[in-house]
């Protein structure tokens, strides 16, 4: 008898954690990934499962990090939890588009084990290009630019010495 409990415990287990999983379906919305993120989280499911779940589905790391920022969790297990189905940079990116600050960001994804260099790369100054946006994709701006004098005048006066 105890083995067929153990058996009816693991096989709901298994059910339950199937189900959180097979919840999140191919070309979701923003509002029913929402909502599914916060089932998932009302129902006891880690971050990590709901990532899962959701990036096995198709959806993208940018409507889960938002999703997720949504419900107000904390930003380090968010990406921490992105990161490990998903790309890094779309994570940091995502993030940032969130509308997380850039630094937070920064130390969130460095303790989550994110290369320094991708790191660095998606929040650079200058928007989600990172810093090939710095005085716009040309490389024109106002750094290393003259402004145009706009004195004008043409003398006219006498310098006299005594």
């Amino acid at each position: 008898m105890k083995i067929f409990i153990k058996i009816a415990l693991a096989a709901g287990v298994s059910l339950s954690s199937f189900a959180a999983v097979a919840a999140f379906v191919p070309n979701m919305t923003a509002a029913q990934v929402d909502a599914e993120v916060q089932r998932s989280l009302i129902a006891g499911q880690s971050l990590s499962v709901i990532a899962a779940g959701a990036k096995s589905a198709g959806v993208s790391e940018a409507l889960l990090v938002s999703a997720m920022l949504g419900q107000g969790l904390s930003v380090q297990p968010v990406i921490c939890a992105v990161v490990e189905v998903g790309d890094p940079k779309s994570v940091v990116s995502a993030a940032i588009a969130a509308g997380v600050a850039p630094a937070v960001v920064t130390q969130a994804a460095l303790a989550c084990g994110v290369d320094p260099q991708i790191v660095t790369a998606s929040t650079a100054a200058g928007g989600p290009q990172g810093g090939d946006t710095v005085g716009g994709p040309s490389g024109l701006g106002n750094f290393g630019n003259s402004p145009v004098p706009t004195f004008t005048g043409g003398g006219g006066g006498s310098v006299s010495r005594s």
